[in-house]
């Protein structure tokens, strides 16, 4: 190899790349270092969690907690009916792409802390459960899942998403998922700060109430944007779907805890726009899927809940997120008769 030079360049230049790659297991870039979207999301939650275990109001109300992913968002205090808005406290624990191992963790961690929930609504979207779409390592594993939580749950991490996870480790760059436009342009613009929550406006935005985010979806688009939308949407979530093992493993473990806490449960299956729902028919997705959560919220005793069916309300801001508008008279339905029907 001597003899040859050229052939000991590719290899010192892995090493040199392998070098330049550790600064990115610096302390600056975890914890807090917000960039868009995910990261923001659930830096918050953490956030959120500390401000709910401190917070007075709830040894004076009842408390309400939502769990599950962006379609769980606009669940607020401000969609429960107003005659009952004083006895009620809502935090929202819902996250981008978030599949069932989130909700429980998040559950477990205040029942271990102790908070208990009087009402809970777990938001389930079958597209979680599909393995091979690689959510259990983005973003669950790289943003919400501490060494504790890597070693329970390994043994049901599917092994594309434990090779993932491996070259995270080998290249820190990846696990940071750095966004080098947003990088280029912070930089430009000398707004470098905003990697840091205070100075983050897309944070404060969601840190300023308690985990709903009412603004993610307040249009009411028109069909033949919700059209193109929908065959969009179907090409990313819905092509070739599986049924995968990981994540009902974690419904019941969550159910578990609501059954043996006794708190009231709600699972629910958010409504997504007309042309996507026959994907979802094209699958079979209710009796692969939806029949199997259904069954076992009622085997510990929590209430299932077809929003496809339920809900009346046809407004959509995307083909997977109903417009805001809905959430009202939704939450009115909820409160009425499952969270407080006291008042009927």
């Amino acid at each position: 190899m001597l003899s040859r030079p050229f052939l000991i360049y590719p290899v010192a230049l892995f090493f040199v790349v392998l070098v330049i790659d550790k600064i990115f297991l610096l302390p600056v870039f975890h914890g807090e270092f917000l960039q868009a979207g995910n990261s923001v999301f659930y830096h918050q939650r953490r956030v959120l969690a500390e401000r709910l275990v401190q917070d007075p109001k709830i040894k004076e109300t009842k408390l309400a907690v939502v769990f599950g992913d962006s379609r769980s968002y606009p669940y607020s205090e401000m969609g429960i009916p107003k005659e009952k808005q004083k006895e009620w406290s809502l935090y929202n624990f819902s996250g981008p792409q978030a599949i069932p191992m989130y909700s429980y963790f998040w559950l477990d961690d205040l029942l271990k802390k102790a908070v208990k929930p009087d009402f809970v609504i777990l938001s389930l979207s079958p597209e979680a459960f599909d393995d091979s779409k690689g959510l259990v390592n983005s973003p669950f594993l790289r943003l919400a899942c501490d060494k504790e939580c890597r070693d329970f749950v390994w043994k049901d991490v599917p092994w594309k998403d434990r090779y993932e996870h491996w070259l995270d480790q080998v290249f820190s760059i990846r696990a940071i998922e750095l966004n080098m436009g947003l990088f280029i342009s912070r930089l430009k613009s000398g707004r470098l700060k905003e990697y840091k929550a205070f100075y983050n406006k897309e944070y404060q935005l969601i840190n300023y109430t308690k985990g709903d985010y009412l603004m993610y979806a307040t249009t009411a688009n028109p069909t033949e944007k919700l059209e193109k939308d929908a065959v969009r949407i179907s090409a990313i979530y819905m092509r070739s779907f599986q049924m995968g093992k990981s994540q009902l493993p974690y419904v019941k473990a969550f159910l578990e805890l609501t059954q043996g806490k006794g708190i009231k449960t709600l699972v629910v299956w958010p409504k997504v726009y007309g042309k996507y729902f026959k994907e979802y028919e094209k699958y079979n997705i209710k009796n692969v899927w939806w029949s199997q959560v259904s069954d076992l919220s009622k085997s510990y005793g929590a209430i299932p809940y077809d929003m496809n069916e339920e809900s009346k309300c046809d407004l959509f801001n995307d083909a997977s997120h109903q417009s805001v508008f809905c959430f009202v008279d939704q939450m009115k339905d909820i409160w009425e008769r499952y969270a407080d029907p006291s008042g009927r």
